[in-house]
């Protein structure tokens, strides 16, 4: 192979983003992925169910403006997540209309950066809010274990404040689906990029130096090792993959090392946990009009998600406004870490003992209904290991560090280096690819 300008590593939402961004500009580069589909943490599956079934990313964040306008050049179709929130506790289903609101009489009060850094564990040791606001700040733990995927006693309080405050404005608390799934987004950008694509390319090696690097790539299913010469490297796989040791799979040796400063800002980024079960049922359970008098509410029909203090799966959503029996079980944070140990079987079990609690049913009439059960373990996965990056308390500048190019040679992207909010989101990953491709094109001029 001709040496070429630019040699991508990771085929996710970051990379996929970057390599059209230099392909609109005619650069040479190759992008080199260790598995057999692109789309990294973006996997999409397909079965006899009447909604893809996500495995992996699946809502659209927020305004996501990288993620809308490349939706719109796709023509893409999307629908805004309708319908009503609820709580369960015990036997009892209650309204929880007011989550955003709830939640934020709690983030707004974190730490804005004047103060030494502490994890949100420990602000909420503090009892901000005192009494009054005792069960919002289990809301809040849940959210931050759950849509941050973290650790409260190892999160960064200064940079969930920086993130922005949930509830502060209205535009950032809406979430979406892409219909057709989230995977044809990242088949949009790919489309122009075939012939440039190479699936089961496992890198083990970069060697580089100012404007000259070497990527040593072995075959996933064995075949002969071989190599690409590159003006530039560009680095998309996640931070659990750069952080995994020497000789283990998917991990990547870099010689020189990648240096103290950059390492130390890998070593401050967590790779949060999550599992997540989708289960197709027979029917939508909870719209049918007998368990809407069973637990005394007419208007379980519309169930958009479902909170609770579960040990195992807290917190399900459906498809609404789409009528498909189609309900997913969430997990994130040391819940998640547990679960994501345990044997297949007994993690899909779990799921289906924790919804028939919450359905009123027993286990074994739940998993009569179930028609199809999917899952995946990312924090197994080696070319994963984790679901998304949260910072540690003391590393809030953590995303500035990471995405910065080493002697413009080696480059970085992915929803890790994301800045402004952006880091464990899809849009987040595609703007670091796009900002990547506008320094490598830069550099290379």
């Amino acid at each position: 192979m001709p040496k070429l300008d630019v040699a991508i590593i990771g085929a996710g939402a970051a990379g996929i983003a970057a390599a059209r961004a230099l392909h609109e500009q005619g650069v040479r580069f190759v992008v080199l992925e260790a598995r057999e589909r692109i789309g990294g943490r973006v996997w999409t599956h397909r079965a006899n169910t009447p909604v893809p079934i996500e495995l992996g990313a699946e809502f659209i964040h927020g305004s996501a403006p990288d993620i809308e306008k490349t939706l719109d050049q796709a023509h893409l179709p999307v629908t805004d997540i309708a319908g009503r929130r609820w709580l369960v506790s015990g036997q009892r289903w209650t309204p929880l209309d007011d989550f955003w609101d709830r939640l934020y009489r709690v983030m707004h009060l974190l730490d804005n950066g004047s103060k030494p850094d502490r994890s949100f564990q420990a602000f909420l040791d503090t009892r901000p809010g005192g009494r009054r606001l005792a069960r919002d700040r289990q809301l809040a733990r849940q959210f931050v274990e759950g849509f941050h995927a973290a650790d409260p006693r190892l999160i960064s309080a200064s940079a969930l404040a920086e993130s922005g405050t949930p509830g502060e404005e209205v535009r950032e608390t809406r979430l979406a689906h892409i219909v057709d799934g989230y995977d044809r987004l990242i088949e949009w950008l790919a489309a122009p990029l075939a012939d440039r694509i190479r699936l089961g390319a496992v890198v083990t090696r970069v060697q580089w130096a100012k404007g000259n690097a070497r990527a040593e790539v072995r075959h996933a299913d064995g075949r002969n090792r071989f190599e690409v010469d590159a003006r530039a490297v560009l680095v998309t796989v996640p931070a659990g993959v750069l952080q995994a040791a020497a000789g283990e799979v998917g991990a990547i040796e870099f010689e020189p090392d990648l240096g103290p400063v950059k390492r130390g800002a890998l070593d401050s980024v967590v790779s949060g946990s999550v599992v997540r079960v989708a289960l197709h049922l027979r029917e939508r359970v909870w719209a049918d009009e007998a368990f809407g008098r069973k637990v005394g509410e007419e208007e379980i029909d519309a169930l958009s998600f479902l909170h609770s203090n579960d040990l195992d799966f807290p917190v399900w959503w459906t498809a609404y406004p789409l009528r498909a029996p189609v309900i997913v079980g969430w997990r994130g944070g040391p819940g998640a870490r547990r679960l994501s140990q345990m044997p297949p079987d007994e993690i899909e079990a779990r799921a289906i003992a924790a919804l028939a609690r919450h359905l009123k049913t027993t286990a074994r009439r739940m998993r009569s209904m179930v028609e199809g059960v999917w899952t995946h373990n990312w924090e197994l996965d080696p070319f994963a290991r984790g679901a998304y990056s949260y910072q540690r308390v003391g590393a809030a500048n953590a995303t500035d560090v990471l995405s910065r190019p080493l002697k413009g040679t080696l480059f970085f992207a992915g929803e890790a280096t994301g800045t402004g909010g952006g880091t464990g989101t899809v849009d987040g990953a595609i703007a670091t690819g796009r900002r990547a491709a506008r320094q490598l094109v830069r550099a290379l001029r």
